[in-house]
């Protein structure tokens, strides 16, 4: 994770008032679910195979923790008693099978292990979950935003960084407007990825009926399709270029800035591209050296 430049000159703090620890764990039953919000630092989110959440944080002195359950929702909240509020590093596990909301400004996150639905939003920090199940919302404004295994549906979004899916199974959203988006091993038979000055990376398997849309406007489109890929290809480059490692005819350019397809094998899947002044390009898989 990326160090946080966090609040710079907008308050001095004695070393005395920092170095406190917070140590404190809940009972969680079935269906309950994590709700965290924290204006700066760091929080970690791991799974483990007990129904209790255990939250550990480092803070100054001056900062006030609280953790509690009310009804389904196990809930963290911080804040400073006085001046501006602090950056708090926090570690929580939680069971396989808890749900997980996290919230923030300046707020690195990371969950790992869980089998439940994930929501993350930050401003400016980095986001990174590896598995989750059913719905997984994550957001950054100044962060990358990463996505490793797990299975359901995803909505990912970034605006001056980037979006990069691995792994995962199920119908994926992703949208950038200055980075760029790298998806590969996606099993998905809906995928949605628009960008306004980002690139656009796929490499994986295309399913049998599945819908695949790619658009940006000034970035590249880089698609690798495998041999026994087999699908009908929907192309606008508008003052961009196209090239293609499989035999396409290519129309000349006044025809290209309107839309052309073609099919590739048995045009079971839909592909969908579009660039404005960026370069699309259609590849094959690179073979092992």
């Amino acid at each position: 994770m990326k160090a946080l430049l966090f609040l710079c000159g907008c308050f001095m703090v004695a070393t005395a008032a920092a170095g406190a620890e917070f140590d404190r764990t809940v009972a969680a039953t079935p269906g309950s679910r994590l709700d965290v919000r924290l204006y700066g630092g760091e929080v970690i989110v791991r799974a483990w195979d007990r129904n209790q959440v255990r939250v550990r944080a480092t803070h100054f002195r001056t900062d006030e923790i609280d953790l509690r359950r009310i009804g389904q929702v196990v809930q963290f909240r911080a804040h400073s008693r006085v001046g501006s509020p602090h950056a708090i590093d926090v570690q929580i596990d939680v069971p396989v099978w808890m749900g997980v909301a996290i919230a923030g400004t300046y707020v690195d996150v990371s969950v790992s292990g869980t089998r439940a639905t994930v929501k993350a939003e930050t401003v400016r920090g980095d986001v990174a979950v590896k598995g989750g199940a059913g719905h997984i919302a994550l957001k950054s404004i100044e962060g990358d935003v990463v996505l490793d295994g797990g299975e359901g549906r995803a909505e990912l979004s970034a605006v001056n960084n980037g979006v990069r899916v691995t792994g995962w199974k199920g119908d994926l959203f992703a949208e950038t407007v200055n980075g760029s988006v790298t998806l590969e091993s996606v099993q998905s038979t809906s995928v949605e990825v628009g960008t306004v000055g980002g690139d656009i990376r796929w490499d994986g398997p295309m399913t049998s009926q599945g819908h695949y849309q790619f658009a940006t406007h000034d970035g590249d489109i880089d698609v690798t399709l495998g041999e026994r890929d087999n699908a009908a290809v929907s192309v606008r480059s508008f003052d961009g270029r196209f090239r293609s490692a499989f035999p396409v005819k290519v129309p000349d350019e006044p025809a290209r800035s309107r839309r052309f397809t073609f099919v590739l094998g048995t045009g079971a899947a839909r592909l969908d591209l579009e660039t404005f002044l960026g370069t699309i390009s259609l590849r094959r898989p690179t073979l092992p050296e």
